[in-house]
């Protein structure tokens, strides 16, 4: 092809590339050809590097195509599945995708330095990634949530953690449905420190209840920092919210109700604060790091 490239023209091309790709989801394809992968490639490369442009055309259009497949061929395979095995037939169905989108995030290398780089836009993985997790929460957000939650609960338990549940999480939150997740995590951390906090205030003495709330908001904030993909310090400033906060309150309302004496109390909660803040304040997370299925 010589000239200039129409956007008709060649979407006609990367769209059906990316189709082809798609069928990597039902595990009903290969991968395209060299030769049919550089001329992918040297379509999107033409239509980014020509006088007038289509790199928004191309960038939207990558997105809007693979939303269409996950919709398409994703969401099927969602229905009437529960639990376990809706995580499961999840996990499977965003593997395949990652595959997918490895593949075609070839084809676009060029957009991806380029133009993505330049407009400081999300990089076509992470736009990927809305592309997967956007329809899903759309039409399964309660079953995503449940799943998850229940998993972050059983392993706080004691239980081990599902080796997918990483894969799942950090997809998710490279997606713009990431505060979706982040505040169900939240609420269901505060809902689940309400009730220990009812239960420990008659176990422990008041000194010992409150190591209770510096070893809680130790394990959540490198839980937090490890299953949400995010800072230590950012993880403790949403433990303060989720952990301290129920915890604190239930101390503060039994403190009051027994009239215990307001510098004891004032003693007690500054000695053991002084700790908490020391030790959360040299908090790592061991070394560990959640591997990504679409790097």
């Amino acid at each position: 092809m010589n000239g200039h490239l129409n956007f008709e023209e060649g979407w006609k091309v990367l769209e059906q590339g990316i189709v082809r790709c798609s069928k990597i989801l039902e595990c009903t394809s290969t991968r395209p050809t060299v030769a049919e992968y550089m001329n992918y490639y040297d379509c999107s490369y033409r239509m980014a590097v020509q006088k007038q442009d289509y790199c928004r055309e191309m960038y939207n259009g990558f997105k809007t195509t693979l939303a269409d497949c996950v919709r398409a061929m994703v969401l099927p395979h969602l229905m009437h599945k529960k639990n376990d095995c809706f995580f499961r037939e999840l996990l499977k169905m965003w593997s395949n995708y990652g595959i997918m989108v490895r593949c075609v995030t070839g084809f676009f290398s060029y957009l991806d330095r380029c133009y993505v780089e330049q407009y400081k836009l999300p990089s076509l993985s992470d736009a990927a990634a809305t592309s997967f997790f956007g329809p899903v929460f759309s039409y399964f957000g309660d079953e995503v949530r449940t799943a998850l939650l229940t998993m972050i609960r059983q392993e706080r338990d004691g239980n081990n953690m599902d080796s997918g549940f990483l894969d799942v999480m950090h997809g998710i939150c490279r997606s713009e449905v990431k505060t979706l997740m982040q505040n169900a995590v939240l609420q269901d951390t505060y809902d689940y420190y309400s009730m220990r906090s009812s239960e420990w205030i008659v176990h422990y003495s008041l000194p010992d209840y409150l190591a209770k709330v510096q070893e809680s908001m130790e394990k959540e904030t490198n839980r937090m920092a490890y299953y949400l993909n995010i800072s230590s310090d950012e993880s403790f400033d949403l433990c303060l919210q989720a952990v301290n906060a129920p915890l604190m309150e239930t101390y503060d309302s039994y403190a009051s109700e027994k009239q215990i004496g307001g510098q004891l109390l004032l003693q007690t909660y500054k000695t053991v604060e002084e700790e908490l803040l020391d030790r959360c304040g040299s908090l790592t997370l061991g070394g560990r790091s959640g591997s990504n299925s679409l790097d």
